[in-house]
């Protein structure tokens, strides 16, 4: 998607392959992050009680320690189900990212006259587009990080890895919604060439949006590192479907400013819900005796 917007590409094609790349390297990592939880388990349990030499299977679950066999093998059928639960679950996370990003074009393109129109929201949801896109790859790397961290190394670092990511990403949100304010307009025209009156303002907004949508998705990482996956989801539908709600109801009569407003808002709803499920998972964690 930056190739488009700086225009090293272009074409619906380069378009479509950038939108459909994000969920793909997103669930790359989830067999990643459930090996190293399931190899930190299974090593602490060898530690804890010494690993066994088991030669024969149905000698071992008919002799002596045959109870902890079969919990052993239980264990391993109930963590293939919960990690297709898992999966299914941050599938429907992606599906509600992907309404953030779209919704707005399809309801435009939808429910409005001018067919243009809806490629003026699509380009200005670039902005937000493209840093995500880029983000991926630190998503890619936080989810195994935190997987464990909160358990080898305390709940202060797993914090500090939280607080260092969301702080980098408000310096950076800031920083591209002053730029936006400044020089946005131009910028917007100079890229794409459309005889479209840009608001500063709303643009600047799309900035904003850009950061909490970042910030959210650092939060989320931190939820499904804590297995919190489905109250996580229950967030991100939320804000996917007042997001919907937003853009076919005639709130600001300027579709583009809807658009801008509503992403806004559902971004920061988004990081909200996402901050108190993290906040309460903090206080559990504080609470729960240590390890």
């Amino acid at each position: 998607m930056l190739a488009v917007a700086v225009g090293i590409t272009h074409g619906q094609l380069a378009v479509a392959l950038g939108i459909a790349a994000a969920p793909f390297v997103s669930l790359m990592v989830i067999p990643w992050a459930f090996a190293r939880r399931r190899g930190e388990r299974q090593g602490d349990r060898e530690q804890a009680h010494g690993a066994p030499e088991i030669e024969d299977v149905d000698a071992a679950l008919a002799g002596p320690g045959a109870e902890g066999v079969q919990e052993a093998l239980a264990a391993d059928e109930l963590s293939l189900g919960r990690g297709s639960h898992f999966a299914l679950v941050v599938s429907s996370i992606m599906v509600a990212e992907q309404v953030l990003l779209n919704a707005a074009v399809l309801t435009v393109d939808g429910t409005s006259k001018d067919r243009a129109l809806a490629g003026v929201v699509f380009n200005v949801l670039l902005i937000a587009r493209a840093p995500l896109q880029l983000f991926q790859a630190i998503q890619t790397s936080l989810l195994p990080h935190l997987t464990g961290l909160e358990t080898t190394e305390g709940h202060a670092a797993f914090a500090r890895a939280i607080r260092v990511t969301v702080l980098a990403i408000s310096a950076f949100a800031v920083a591209v919604a002053l730029g936006l304010l400044a020089i946005g307009p131009p910028v917007m025209h100079h890229l794409f060439g459309q005889a479209v009156r840009y608001n500063r303002f709303g643009l600047a907004l799309i900035g904003v949006g850009m950061g909490f949508h970042l910030a959210s998705g650092a939060l989320n990482q931190a939820a499904l590192a804590r297995d919190r996956a489905r109250p996580a989801a229950a967030c991100w539908l939320l804000s996917a479907l007042l997001f919907i709600a937003w853009m076919v109801s005639p709130v600001i009569k300027g579709q583009i400013l809807r658009a801008e407003v509503g992403y806004t808002g559902a971004t920061v709803l988004l990081a909200l819900t996402l901050g108190l499920l993290y906040r309460r998972g903090s206080r559990a964690q504080l609470a729960s005796p240590a390890r």
